[in-house]
């Protein structure tokens, strides 16, 4: 097996997860940190401009996510085709995702009126600048999507192959020199007016330039032109892309799905107060640690997954599945534990006041219980996704997240009453089913005989 281009012919099962996973893990972190420092540099200007960030925030990454994860497809057949030992058709494979996102950036074009749109139905009608500022916000980042969707086709390429290191070192790149463009823009520094709010889009957008100039470099550099062919142009038609599409958009779909479900969850819980919203919202700060570990797991499940199907090596990737799932179980685990054993220390990081500890330490608490059957949705559902059974996944999540999820919290807080420790025991419920179908398609070996044409 390849990590980083190189063999370990002896490394084991669990040793191969952890060393992709590592990274990952790494990479999801410059993220997590990018949101933080983002809502730093726009609170230095008003409460507008916070305010604005933030909503246009949520809807820029639900959209985000969609056309993302579907480049992230692209990953399926890069995994076969290197398990199969085919580096011309790992070349096929990322030409493929690039005719996808040419036909899909199409779409991007129309994300301006449409980010207008739902700005103007979100954003309060108080006479504040939040639905012009965001506006101004959600149509600069729309430039990002067709970039963003290239970086992950050569993401792709790389994890799909076994490299996690290349891809968080590009992460990190790209995230701090967003904080310094940020420093730049938002604030007004080295001689630049202060942009504020369009400084920030502005900021996101350049870095992401780069980080498309760097992964331009990486897939074609002389070593990958010879070994893969990426250098040769392939222009496909759109069958010839479709069957890509039919796992790409379902992943895209699902992710977006599950993203729009748990806006409209959180939108309930606004509805308790401002308490109980502020203490949701400290709680999700640590609830996003164990969640990166988790996802970084699956990430590498997924790649492990397509690479072992296309080496005809089922029964290890059946293996690759469970032993990805206790790995992300422990560390998740681990970092629940401390969800339990210091709740009120760890909200007291963030506020003082009694009555949004006391929520938060309500939702932490349940949130611990259910870290090891979270591990299980994660990594199963993304080992299915790297198989190619998309759509699955996708319909699993539509149905139990609009058709259980959602009412299921409503219920709680409204007829019943249980507030914001009911609608979490709402959430739990929906995540620990929707781990349960998961572990049984997984199980069923079905996965194991999808074709990809």
């Amino acid at each position: 097996m390849k990590i980083f281009g190189k063999t370990f012919p002896s490394l084991g099962l669990s040793w191969q997860i952890a060393a992709l996973a590592g990274p990952l893990m790494l990479q999801n972190l410059s993220q997590t940190l990018l949101g933080v420092v983002d809502t730093y540099f726009v609170s230095r200007i008003d409460t507008d401009s916070l305010a604005a960030v933030g909503l246009s925030g949520i809807i820029f990454f639900a959209v985000f996510t969609l056309f993302r994860s579907a480049a992230n497809a692209t990953m399926v057949y890069v995994g076969r085709a290197h398990g199969e030992g085919n580096d011309e058709k790992v070349g096929d494979a990322v030409w493929r995702g690039i005719n996808m996102i040419a036909w899909l950036s199409l779409l991007a074009f129309g994300l301006p009126s449409f980010f207008t749109f739902l700005m103007g139905y979100a954003a309060p009608d108080d006479g504040s600048a939040v639905r012009e500022l965001g506006t101004s916000y959600l149509r600069i980042r729309s430039l990002e999507i067709p970039l963003a969707m290239f970086s992950a086709v050569v993401w792709s390429f790389l994890i799909g192959r076994g490299d996690s290191h290349t891809p968080m070192v590009l992460a990190w790149i790209t995230v701090l020199l967003n904080i310094f463009l940020d420093w730049i823009f938002v604030l007004g520094n080295l001689g630049m007016p202060q942009f504020g709010v369009p400084g920030a889009a502005y900021a996101t957008v350049l870095a992401n330039v780069v980080n498309v100039l760097l992964s331009a470099w990486i897939l074609w550099r002389p070593i990958n032109r010879r070994t893969f062919g990426t250098g040769k142009a392939r222009l496909l038609g759109f069958s010839e892309i479709l069957p890509l599409l039919r796992i790409g958009v379902p992943l895209g779909l699902g992710d977006f799905i599950e993203i729009a479900s748990f806006s409209a969850f959180f939108a309930l819980i606004a509805r308790l107060g401002t308490d109980m919203l502020a203490a949701n919202q400290i709680a999700l700060q640590y609830m996003s640690i164990s969640f990166t570990l988790g996802f970084a797991v699956g990430m590498a499940a997924a790649s492990l997954v397509a690479q072992y199907l296309g080496a005809n090596d089922s029964a290890t990737a059946e293996r690759v599945g469970y032993q990805a799932t206790l790995l992300a179980a422990l560390v998740m685990g681990l970092v629940g534990a401390s969800y339990l054993i210091a709740p009120v220390r760890l909200l007291g990081f963030f506020t003082e006041d009694p009555s949004v500890i006391e929520a938060g330490v309500i939702v932490l608490r349940l949130v611990a219980l259910y870290q090891v059957a979270d591990a299980v949705g994660i990594v199963l559902g993304a080992s299915l996704n790297g198989a190619g059974d998309t759509t699955f996944t996708m319909v699993s999540r539509m149905v139990l997240a609009w058709g259980f999820f959602i009412p299921s919290a409503w219920v709680m807080i409204n007829p019943l009453g249980r507030g914001i420790g009911g609608a979490w025991t709402a959430a739990l419920l929906y995540l620990g089913i929707l781990s349960a179908v998961y572990f049984f398609r997984f199980r069923s070996g079905r996965w194991k005989t999808i074709q990809l044409a």
